[in-house]
């Protein structure tokens, strides 16, 4: 899922922070939601690509990012959000129907 306004790159989901579990995290960070709840979150360093679906074969790197991970457990989501740090390293062209990522 897509986050225009959350400024991270990556805030993990259930399966993405079981991967990550018994990994240092390289410092602790806090998101603000809507009626300042704060969530505080692990940070991990990781390298981001975009892959092809049909072929799993890299098509761009994303250089370095971070990862978010909550540290309570009801406040991880079903889906893995992608922040604007991700999208704006992406030139994104649409077309009609489809969608170029550059």
């Amino acid at each position: 899922m897509v986050d225009t306004g959350f400024d991270g790159a990556v805030y993990a989901n259930e399966d993405l922070a079981l991967l990550l579990e018994g990994s240092s995290p390289i410092r602790k960070d806090y998101l603000y939601t809507v009626g300042e709840h704060e969530i505080e979150c692990e940070v991990f360093g990781s390298k981001g690509y975009l892959i092809a679906p049909e072929t799993a074969r890299r098509v761009t790197g994303l250089a370095s990012m971070d990862i978010l991970v909550p540290t309570r457990v009801h406040e991880l989501s079903r889906e893995v959000i992608v922040g604007r740090r991700i999208l704006n390293t992406l030139v994104i062209r649409l077309n009609g129907k489809t969608l170029d990522v550059l």
